[in-house]
């Protein structure tokens, strides 16, 4: 079986579009706000329906821009072989594509966890798991996680990005029904604060 390439790292930055510095090598990619939704812990200030919305992208430094969602993309952690194909296969949703951005939290309790004890939750015996739950839909809705915990300045852990035809927008939601299910994905409990920015793109630019 011949594994996919990853993809090398990616630098984003996800901001109102009045703070963005995009550079020279900076994807730009446009959205407006369509719903912003708290789902656990602190919610979210400063962005709104309606407000222009960017993401800027770069494979070599992170790009300047206000507000705090940044994060740089990583190698695939708690994915096996035979997995890759599914994460790296999904095919573009088009430009009338439903884009969703969700920062995410965990407790410290979560990251005091050897990586044997957080893969057992990802991969439970007696439940679905992260990754059973997720891989259900990995062929129809695109998914790009940022790592955000290390990078001075980060509020999150997390950013993960999502992308997905309208028609698909039921097996989204329940996707995300999934996940935060406990009886079925025991790592949501120790989720502390996550939030949803619901966008429609506007169009991209590589400045």
């Amino acid at each position: 079986m011949t594994v996919p390439p990853v993809p090398p790292p990616t630098w984003g930055r996800f901001c109102v579009e009045t703070s963005a510095s995009p550079s020279l090598t900076t994807k730009v990619d446009r959205y407006r706000i369509e719903a912003v939704r708290n789902v656990r812990g602190e919610p979210l200030t400063g962005l709104e329906a309606g407000t222009k919305f960017v993401r800027l992208e770069s494979i070599s430094e992170l790009p300047s821009g206000g507000g705090d969602l940044f994060g740089v993309t990583q190698h695939l952690v708690y994915t096996r072989a035979a997995e890759r194909p599914d994460l790296v296969t999904t095919p573009l949703p088009g430009q009338d594509a439903l884009c969703v951005v969700i920062p995410l939290t965990k407790s410290e309790a979560w990251w005091q966890l050897a990586l044997d004890e957080r893969e057992a939750m990802f991969r439970g015996a007696t439940r679905a798991g992260h990754v059973e739950v997720g891989l259900a839909y990995a062929r129809i809705i695109l998914r790009k996680l940022y790592h955000s915990r290390p990078l001075p300045g980060s509020a999150w852990d997390f950013v993960t990005y999502f992308e997905f035809a309208p028609a698909h927008r039921p097996q989204f939601e329940a996707l995300l029904a999934g996940l935060r299910d406990p009886a079925k994905n025991p790592e949501w409990n120790y989720v502390e604060r996550e939030s949803e920015i619901w966008l429609s793109r506007i169009g991209t630019l590589l400045t």
